[in-house]
């Protein structure tokens, strides 16, 4: 707020220090702050003021908001700025998959990119090529940790694979639910391990899951190490698991 109020009303929060404002998964980190504004081309801000300027023509006023009383870009370009300064996409992409989950509107996101888009603008071009290669509609992971591990899954041999699955039970009653699902072998993946959920309590709402979706027919595996694995090797093992489980299932038929 300090930087915005030296910059008069030549200046708005921007790129990485408006994601932060918006909330935006992997911008949380108050150790890596980096105060960043857009200011009009013609103004300068003190040398004293430390920040990331960035000169941009006046900007429209469809592009600026508020977030606690603090004047910044909206939602919608801030997303459309921050492939120009980020270069690993995997983090603007993890941007948008949390403003999806917020409800964004896809349809007026890409409208804007591609109002906004000019040549040797990097950061457009990165959002409307997320746009172009993420599903518009189905269930949404529920966090970077399960999407990353759906990415690393991306592979034509294996079977259909979805989101955020319920597991029902023989009356139709949601028993679980799965992170990653390939409901045609009825396999799931939990994204996260056991050791990370703490106490007596959640260990036994585990086994209790567990044990339901056994029932129901199902399978859950743990996948926790894939922190500590490259995408190759998970791929890998989840692929033998799929052949034995549709190995299972097909003897268990004949």
């Amino acid at each position: 707020m300090v930087v915005v109020l030296a910059a008069g009303s030549h200046g708005v929060v921007s790129y990485r220090s408006a994601a932060r404002l918006h909330r935006l998964d992997g911008f949380d980190d108050p150790r890596n702050t980096i105060i960043e504004v857009c200011v009009q081309r013609a103004f300068r801000l003190e040398p004293a003021v430390s920040a990331v300027t960035h000169h941009v023509r006046p900007l429209e006023p469809c592009d600026i908001t508020k977030v606690n009383g603090i004047p910044c870009t909206t939602l919608n370009r801030t997303l459309c700025d921050l492939g120009s300064v980020i270069r690993d996409p995997k983090q603007v992409r993890r941007a948008l998959t949390s403003a999806r989950r917020r409800g964004i509107d896809l349809a007026p996101l890409r409208a804007d990119a591609e109002r906004r888009r000019r040549p040797h603008q990097a950061g457009t071009g990165v959002l409307l090529r997320l746009l172009a290669s993420v599903p518009w509609d189905g269930t949404l992971p529920a966090t970077w940790f399960e999407e990353m591990l759906g990415m690393c899954l991306k592979d034509r041999t294996l079977p259909p694979m979805v989101y955020q699955h319920p597991i029902l039970d023989a009356s139709g009653q949601v028993i679980a639910r799965a992170d990653i699902a390939f409901p045609s072998i009825r396999l799931g993946l939990e994204a996260h391990s056991r050791r990370f959920h703490f106490g007596p309590d959640a260990e036994s709402l585990d086994e209790d899951r567990d044990i339901a979706a056994a029932l129901a027919g199902w399978e859950l595996m743990y996948l926790g190490w894939y922190a500590a694995k490259r995408p190759a090797d998970v791929l890998k093992v989840v692929k033998e698991v799929v052949q034995v489980r549709q190995r299972e299932l097909r003897d268990g038929a004949a």
